[in-house]
């Protein structure tokens, strides 16, 4: 596995984010960014775009 294709959520493209989510980038990843969506879903009760939720998520952590 070539790690240094490997970035964080929060550097990803909408592009990236949905291949994540599909289960293109494998199985870990997408249920990584699935309890994001979840999360974000539960404290702002209505979704947004993928980029938008990863990010908002992350502020919230900071």
């Amino acid at each position: 596995m070539n790690t240094e294709s490997i970035k964080p959520f929060t550097e990803m493209s909408a592009r990236e984010l949905f291949l994540v989510l599909t289960g293109e980038r494998g199985i870990i990843e997408q249920m990584n960014l699935q309890k994001i969506l979840r999360e974000y879903v539960e404290k702002y009760g209505n979704t947004a775009d993928l980029v938008t939720m990863v990010h908002k998520v992350a502020e919230d952590e900071s």
